[in-house]
């Protein structure tokens, strides 16, 4: 072992054993001249956190580091075990991410909990590389280029999206973005995109706000003017409605009748009318009167096709 190499592991170690380390310590301890310790601490500070602390009048280590291995506590070993999990369904890329930082940690691969029931979400193989890309080019703030076929038109189109924020709703992911080609923001379901090229293109971000947005929708819905929705809900099916606040805006009173309001202000109708579906023939919609309407028009349809 060389000299040089010895006296540097010989600081390290101090530094990490919170010992006072000086200029002129490291003199005594190990030997050296004054120039020898700054050309020493230069050549540590370049690939370790040191710096010199005035009020301790030592050097020492940034934000707690640590030459020792982590400790991992048991809601930790947890945390790492849940992310493992869900990232799973992202791909290969992802999966081999939480091996390198268990790696990393130095600990044994976190398994998960048998008494821990999750439900499998399996996302297409070309969903998770679409994530991977959009998620470089956002970071770099490239443009991309997809074919995009939407669930409403049957044919397929070619646009160029500016990427700003990726979402998930009911285990759909979805790209919100400036589309060029309608040149306003649109949503992109990732499953909806055929092929996905990032371009030697780069834009400047508009100022645009994905909590503000999002507290808007209902689902995956984002577009749409700003209206209030009121229904009311029978009594037996209020503890279900109560359980959990569902939209941002939700607000709810009980009427004499024993029934439940509940108001929502929403971007749209279309997100929040197929959640109403789910508690047909516990719900009636008040307003606005064009979501009663369509609502009545679209139950009669299907009370004919199973009267046929």
């Amino acid at each position: 072992m060389s000299e040089k190499f010895y006296c540097m592991t010989t600081i390290l170690h101090k530094l990490d054993r919170r010992e006072t380390v000086t200029v002129q310590t490291l003199m005594n301890d190990l030997e050296i001249s004054e120039r020898t310790v700054y050309r020493y601490m230069q050549t540590l500070q370049a690939s370790f956190p040191i710096t010199y602390d005035r009020k301790r009048r030592s050097y020492v280590f940034l934000e707690n580091y640590s030459l020792g291995k982590p400790t991992i506590t048991v809601e930790e070993t947890l945390a790492l075990a849940l992310s493992k999990r869900l990232l799973k369904s992202f791909g290969e890329t992802m999966e081999k991410s939480i091996q390198s930082i268990e790696e990393k940690l130095s600990i044994k691969k976190s398994e998960f909990p048998k008494h821990i029931v999750l439900p499998e979400i399996e996302i297409p193989a070309h969903v998770g590389i679409h994530l991977n890309r959009i998620n470089e080019a956002k970071h770099n703030f490239q443009r991309i280029e997809i074919v995009y076929k939407s669930l409403y038109l049957d044919e397929e189109t070619v646009r160029k999206v500016d990427p700003y924020y990726l979402f998930s709703h009911e285990g759909f992911w979805n790209l919100r973005g400036y589309c060029h080609l309608r040149e306003d923001f649109r949503t992109f379901a990732l499953d909806r995109i055929i092929s996905l090229t990032v371009l030697n293109e780069h834009f400047l971000p508009k100022r645009i706000s994905s909590e503000e947005e999002l507290s808007g929708s209902f689902g995956a819905i984002i577009d749409g003017e700003q209206v209030e929705v009121v229904l009311r809900f029978d009594p037996d099916i209020k503890p279900f409605i109560l359980r959990k606040k569902w939209h941002q805006s939700q607000k709810t009173k009980e009427m004499e009748d024993g029934r439940l309001e509940a108001r929502f202000t929403v971007n749209g109708l279309e997100g929040i009318k197929q959640w109403i579906y789910r508690w047909i023939p516990y719900v009636e919609v008040i307003g606005p009167e064009e979501l009663r309407i369509e609502i009545r028009e679209e139950l009669g349809t299907a009370m004919n096709r199973h009267n046929a």
